[in-house]
């Protein structure tokens, strides 16, 4: 009766590894299939003008878009990293049970709320009620928005890998909390930081549905923060290739293989930044 125990196990144990090795190639193997789509199709269609001129996302270029996604992501980064390190390190360090079963509700309530929820709220609110029009600051607002719960998470478990007789000590020899917080817990959780950082970046830079109520489109640059729209890539992808003619529709095609590029490079970073802390530890 054991031995026939031990082998059913083993047979279970064989069916659940070769069940997770067919879903693990299903997925590898679909994940592989939208690259060789996008980036063929953006090979077939590239033209080098495509990245030195401007356009109005189906004809022209797309400088404009790709310097107002990178506009949009550094400044809504900017804005959501004053607000969640500061909450993760309350979260993890300072915070009481209550309140901080609290923030953490906060914050993963924030990560399931839909972009096009966020949409409205920065257009009812950043684009109307505060008077900023389409704009550089309302669409890097509402993405920031987005950013916060991803950038809190990775900050909170930088915090929570500080030993805390480092903390202990540095009270100990009569540190301020600024300065524990300045020298020992951001300099400790740096890495996994920046790791959370660049996932934010990755993907608030894959966001339409949000920039459409609050960035608008612009075939320039934005001359301002505030009343000035901005280009961004998911535009260009958005209105392009629902147009019958080729050209928008290689636009269309190039603006994706950039944007999966440079996501792809971001979380390539941030994996590394993860393997070295994780190693350090």
């Amino acid at each position: 009766m054991r031995a026939r125990g031990m082998g059913m196990r083993r047979l279970r144990d064989a069916l659940v590894g070769a069940a997770g090795l067919a879903i693990s190639a299903l997925l590898l193997a679909a994940l592989l299939l939208v690259l060789a789509y996008v980036f063929y199709g953006a090979a077939l269609r590239f033209e080098p003008e495509m990245l030195l001129t401007m356009g109005n996302a189906t004809s022209g270029g797309l400088l404009n878009a790709i310097v107002g996604t990178w506009l949009l992501s550094g400044l809504a980064l900017a804005i959501s990293a004053l607000l969640a390190i500061f909450v993760a390190i309350d979260i993890a360090q300072y915070a009481g049970a209550r309140v901080g079963s609290l923030l953490r509700a906060t914050v993963d309530m924030m990560a399931a709320i839909p972009a096009m929820v966020y949409g409205l709220f920065g257009y009812l609110v950043f684009v109307i009620y505060l008077g900023m029009g389409y704009s550089l600051l309302a669409g890097s607002l509402t993405l920031s928005l987005m950013m916060i719960p991803y950038l809190a998470r990775s900050t909170e478990t930088a915090m929570g890998n500080v030993p805390k007789e480092l903390v202990a000590a540095a009270y100990a020899l009569g540190a301020s909390r600024w300065q524990v917080i300045s020298r020992v817990l951001l300099r400790f959780g740096r890495p996994l930081i920046i790791s959370g950082a660049l996932l934010a970046v990755s993907i608030g830079a894959g966001e339409t549905a949000q920039l459409l109520y609050t960035a608008g489109w612009n075939p320039g640059l934005p001359t301002w923060f505030t009343k000035s729209q901005v280009g961004y890539l998911t535009y260009v992808v958005w209105a392009g290739i629902n147009q019958p003619t080729p050209y928008p529709q290689g636009l269309a095609f190039v603006a994706s293989a950039l944007l999966v590029g440079m996501i792809f490079i971001l979380l390539l970073i941030s994996k590394w930044l993860e393997g070295r802390e994780v190693r350090r530890a």
